[in-house]
Formats: C-alpha cells, structure tokens, sequence
C-alpha cells in the first residue's frame, strides 16, 4: 500500500493538490468567478482518479472510467434526486449545473499520463499526503453559506455612482436599473451567514432589517445612503411586468405594485422594507389569487380563491407560536420523564431487594446494548416530535452522546445498584432517552429564542 501511495507524492499531483485546497479556501471567497470555478473541476478531476487508483491499482481503467461516468453524471439534472436526498439525510451539499463544466474531462487523460511516468524522487510523505488528499475531498463539497430567496419583489435605492457597476460581475441574484439620479437594485436573492434555526418569516425580517448594507457588501460597493425622510416614486418596466415603487429613503416604504399591461399581478404593502398588511397575487390565466396577510412581517394566513371563491385557508405558525409550541413539547417530555422516575421508584419499593442474578459477561453485554437501545428509543421519539427542525445528520452525533454517558451510567446500574425488575432495563432506557430528547429540545429552544 506505502509503495503505491507515492503515487500522491509526485510533483503534478501535489502542485494539484495545491491549487485545489487553496482556490477552495481563498480563491473562490475572494474572486468568486468562473474562474475559481472551473480550477477547482480541474484541479480535482486530475488527482480524484489517481488516489482511486493508487488504493486500487489492479483497477486503475475502471476508476477513470467511473470518474468520468459520475462526473458527467453530477454535472446534470439527472444528479438531482441523488444531491437532495444526500442532504436531507446526511450533509447539505451543493453544486451547479453548466454544461460548460464536462470541459475539464480532457484532464482525465493528463491523469492517466502521469501516472505511467516514472518516478525518481519523492517530493512528500505518502501516507500524509493521502490524508490530505481525503480532507481536500471533504472540503470541495463544503456548501457555500445559504441564500434566502425572496418571495415578494425587494428593491433597494442609493445615488447614482460616478462609476456604475459591472453587469458581468454581478451576482446572479441582483438586477440593476439605472436612472437619472438614482440606483435601483432588486434583490432576488440574498447570502446569509450560516443556516437559520427555522427559515421562517422571523428569519427572513432579519435579514430585511438591513437588506441595502448587505447587497452592498455582497457587491462590494460602497454607496451613499438617500436622505431617510426623502421620498421617491420610480416605475420598474420589464418586457413581461411593470412595478410601481414607492422608496422612503434607501428602502421600500408603501404601496407596491406589479402589473402587466393593465392586469395587477401583485399589491401589497411595504413598512420600511418589510412586508406588511395584506398582499394578494393573481393569476389571471387560471383566475386564481393568493391572498397573505402579514403582521410585522410574518405571515399569520393565507387565503388561496379559484374564481373569486375562496378554496382553502391557513394561518401559519409565527417565531412566538413556534416558541410557545417549543415550551409545550418541552413540558411533556419533562413530565414523561418524571412519570418513569416514579415508575422506578415506585418499582424499588415494592419488590424485595433481591436483584436478578445477571452473569458478568450478560452484564457487559447489556453495557454495551443498552445504549444503542436508549438511542433507537430517543430516535422514534425525535422522529415524532412535531417540528424539531434538526437535521437528520445530528442523530450520529447523539448516537455518540449516548454511548458516552450510557456505558458508564449503565454500568454503575448493573454492577452496584442492581435494579430489582428485569423490566426496570427498559424504563432505565426510556429514562436516558427522554434526557437527551429535552436536551435537543431545550438546546433547540434556546436557538430559536436566540436567533
């Protein structure tokens, strides 16, 4: 194995390597073009095979073949099924389609090449050089931090810069209208700074909250601020809608509205930038409508109509009702908890202390199965729960909790407590997972009350 791992230590592939650990770590945060892109498909198709290859060297046609296969694969929409059901029950991953991208096949055979050269020298640690080939793997599908994309229409408004920015390097979530004096940027899009606890209208108002500071720092612009109590009246026209805005200093403030031709397709409200009271979009192909009401922002219902005929209605939960909904899931695993303390209290008091005679190997059996069965329990409850927005990929890490605090409380319950039922097992397990089903739920809590 040492011997075919020096395969990682010649100087193309760790010049490779390289470049796709730094591109990844700075080139794609600093430049973030098609560029840093591009290297990083090329940079990692060069050395993904051969480190394949070198842990399967009688296999080395069929791993190139199959890199080419996957790649050209994970580059189309066919991929789609596959990345979302990974990230829901893994780890979110993420990655673009374009086409464009199959261009760094041609690397494939370079790869090959390389390898049938002889090597003189090694220029590093084999069996290191894996381990950071493996981490640059792992950090390639490191997700860029979350976007939150914008149901209703959000614009924002600042003077006229001397030097107009770059259609060709703005982000695919803006648009940029220019007028005599004025800047229009509609933001359809907006980089968060790491995932939200719930993505909920909450969510979204802080974000709202200072919308123009972070599409100037998205741009990497610094612009003037419009006076806040200057009015503004501006019209939107596209080929297929025209939105009338009214802006209150840099951000949206009154009515809005979206028509076309003579046909409204949105009306709604803007308090500072926030939406507020009610907001209807038709449909008047299908002459349906959606009407949601807002208030300070979130969305407390919202009323489908077909015809003018109202179809179906909602009200959907605010932060406030998921936080009190939150407190009351909490009650009832803390009074599922105490019950299970009086059972086995209630248990200790009526048997006799002779506690069932378990031999030392069945009782080292049980330290080491009771655990995984207290978290088999604590997932059916998890999975239960309403609303526990913790992504299933965290079970692992509760699995690991679980056995760390299980085998040693376990084992003190076998080997100097002794219950006195052989059915006090299972209330011991159930015990163990409701802790840890309050603690993610108050952990959870607190991140909502935080956020």
């Amino acid at each position: 194995m040492s011997i075919n791992l020096k395969r990682l230590t010649t100087l193309p592939f760790l010049i490779c390597l390289f470049l796709l650990l730094l591109n990844d770590f700075y080139f794609k945060a600093a430049f973030h073009n098609a560029f840093t892109g591009k290297l990083s498909d090329f940079c990692g198709l060069f050395i993904f095979p051969i480190f394949w290859s070198a842990l399967f060297p009688k296999r080395k046609q069929t791993v190139y073949i199959l890199t080419a296969l996957f790649f050209i694969y994970w580059k189309s929409r066919y991929s789609d099924p596959f990345i979302q059901l990974f990230s829901e029950y893994l780890f979110t991953v993420q990655r673009t389609v374009d086409l464009s991208d199959l261009f760094a096949l041609i690397v494939l055979p370079l790869s090959w090449y390389t390898q049938s050269l002889p090597q003189k020298r090694t220029y590093f640690n084999p069996e290191l050089a894996a381990l950071i080939v493996f981490f640059s793997f792992c950090a390639t599908s490191k997700p860029r931090p979350p976007s939150l994309y914008f149901e209703q229409p959000q614009y924002v408004l600042f003077p006229l810069p001397v030097h107009l920015p770059d259609s060709n390097s703005i982000d695919q979530g803006f648009k940029i209208y220019n007028f005599d004096t004025l800047l229009v940027i509609q933001a359809e899009e907006i980089q968060m700074d790491r995932d939200p606890v719930k993505n909920d209208d909450f969510n979204k108002n802080l974000i709202l909250k200072d919308l123009d500071k972070r599409v100037l720092s998205a741009l990497s612009r610094q612009y003037k601020d419009i006076p806040p109590e200057q009015i503004n009246r501006l019209t939107i026209e596209t080929n297929s809608y025209q939105d009338h805005l009214i802006f209150k200093g840099n951000r949206l403030h009154g009515k809005f509205l979206r028509k076309n031709k003579e046909q409204i397709l949105i009306e709604g409200q803007f308090k500072n930038g926030i939406e507020d009271s009610v907001w209807t979009f038709n449909n008047p192909s299908a002459h349906t409508a959606i009407k949601k009401i807002f208030n300070k922002g979130e969305t407390v219902r919202i009323e489908e109509y077909a015809s003018s005929k109202l179809t179906s209605s909602k009200n959907p939960m605010t932060r406030k009702d998921t936080n009190l909904f939150k407190g009351f899931q909490l009650a009832i695993v803390l009074g599922l908890f105490i019950a299970v303390v009086i059972q086995l209290r209630k248990n200790h008091k009526n048997t006799l202390p002779n506690a069932p005679d378990i031999k030392i190997g069945y009782k080292l059996l049980l330290c080491i199965s009771l655990p995984l069965l207290s978290w088999i329990i604590q997932f059916m409850i998890w999975s239960v729960i309403p609303n526990h927005y913790t992504a299933s990929f965290q079970q692992v890490a509760a699995l690991f909790l679980i056995y760390l605090t299980g085998l040693p409380f376990f084992a003190v319950l076998l080997f100097w407590l002794k219950p006195r039922k052989q059915t006090d097992f299972l209330w011991y397990c159930l015990l163990l997972s409701l802790l840890f089903v309050f603690w993610q739920e108050a952990m959870m809590l607190e991140s909502l009350l935080e956020n």
